[in-house]
C-alpha cells in the first residue's frame, strides 16, 4: 500500500500540525479535552467501524500491508467523512505506543452513548448486570476487567473516578476491543452508586474477608446482587466497606497471597454471569 492508493498526500514530518495534535491524545489531559482517544492496530480499527463509531482520522503507515476486508474498511470510513493520513515510518512512531505496531491507529470521539460520567449516581440501573470497581489503578487490570465483562454478559461497570483512564492505550491493549461492548459509568461520589443501588431493593457486597462473610461457592449469591472490588494494593476502603450490606470472599488455600483484581473480578464474574 501507498499514498496513492487512497490518493492523500504523504505526511514525511513529525512536526506536522494534525501529527503533533493527534500525538497529543497519549495524554489523558488532552483526551479529556477533545473528547477523542485513540485506538492502535487492525482489530481495534475494525471494532470502531462496527460499533459505528465517529471516526475523525485513520492514519496509515505508507509501508503497511492490509487485507482487501481492512482496505474496504477504511474505505468506507473516507466515504462517511473521516480522514486518511499516510505516514512514513518515523512520523508513525511518534503515535504509536506498540512495539510491534500494525501500521493503522483510528482517532475517535468519546462513546458516549456507551460510556457516561456523573458527579453523583443516578437511579437508572433497574436489573442491569453490574460490577462495581474501586480506584483500580493500573490499566492492564483495567482492560482485563472490562474484557471479562463482555465475555460474561455485564450490562455495565461502575468505576469510581479515580480509576485509571478507559481510553488509555494501556487500556485500549489489555480490553481487546471490549470498550465497544460494556457500558461504564465513571461516578464521582462513589458512595452515591452504592447508596442508589441498595435503595433500589439490590444487594450490594464488598469483596473483603470479614468476620461473616459468605464464601463464593458456598452461600448464596445471586445475579442481582452488585459485589464491588477494590485497590491492587489497599483494596476496598474502610468508607466503601461500611456502605455495603454485607461482604463476600473467594475461598483459598491458607498461606497464600491474595488474587490480582482482575482475576478475582473473572472468578466473582463465572460464579454470578457464567
Amino acid at each position: 500500500m501507498n499514498s496513492d492508493y487512497f490518493k492523500t498526500e504523504l505526511i514525511t514530518s513529525k512536526s506536522n500540525s494534525t501529527i503533533v495534535e493527534i500525538a497529543k491524545l497519549n495524554d489523558k489531559k488532552y483526551r479529556d479535552l477533545t473528547k477523542r482517544f485513540i485506538c492502535d492496530g487492525v482489530k481495534l480499527f475494525l471494532e470502531c467501524v462496527e460499533y459505528g463509531a465517529n471516526i475523525r482520522y485513520v492514519i496509515l503507515n505508507d509501508n503497511a500491508e492490509f487485507d482487501d476486508f481492512t482496505l474496504e474498511k477504511i474505505r468506507s470510513t473516507k466515504d462517511s467523512g473521516a480522514k486518511i493520513l499516510c505516514v512514513t515510518d518515523s512520523v508513525f512512531s511518534k503515535l504509536t505506543s506498540e512495539k510491534a505496531p500494525q501500521g493503522i491507529i483510528t482517532v475517535c470521539d468519546f462513546l458516549s452513548e456507551k460510556h457516561r460520567y456523573f458527579t453523583n449516581a443516578e437511579n437508572i440501573y433497574g436489573s442491569e448486570k453490574i460490577m462495581l470497581f474501586e480506584s483500580v489503578r493500573d490499566p492492564g487490570n483495567l482492560g482485563t476487567i472490562i474484557r471479562c465483562a463482555a465475555a460474561f454478559g455485564l450490562d455495565r461497570i461502575i468505576l469510581s473516578s479515580d480509576c485509571a483512564d478507559i481510553y488509555s492505550p494501556k487500556v485500549m491493549r489489555s480490553a481487546m476491543g471490549a470498550i465497544f461492548k460494556v457500558g461504564i459509568d465513571i461516578i464521582d461520589d462513589f458512595s452515591s452508586a452504592i447508596k442508589i443501588l441498595r435503595e433500589s431493593g439490590r444487594r450490594v457486597l464488598a469483596s473483603m474477608l470479614g468476620t461473616r462473610s459468605l464464601i463464593l461457592g458456598k452461600d448464596a449469591v445471586s445475579e442481582s446482587d452488585v459485589i464491588i472490588l477494590g485497590n491492587e494494593g489497599h483494596g476496598i476502603s474502610d468508607k466503601t466497606a461500611a456502605l455495603c450490606d454485607d461482604s463476600v470472599f473467594i475461598p483459598m488455600c491458607e498461606n497464600t497471597e491474595s488474587l490480582n483484581v482482575s482475576m478475582a473480578t473473572g472468578i466473582f464474574m463465572w460464579e454470578l454471569f457464567g
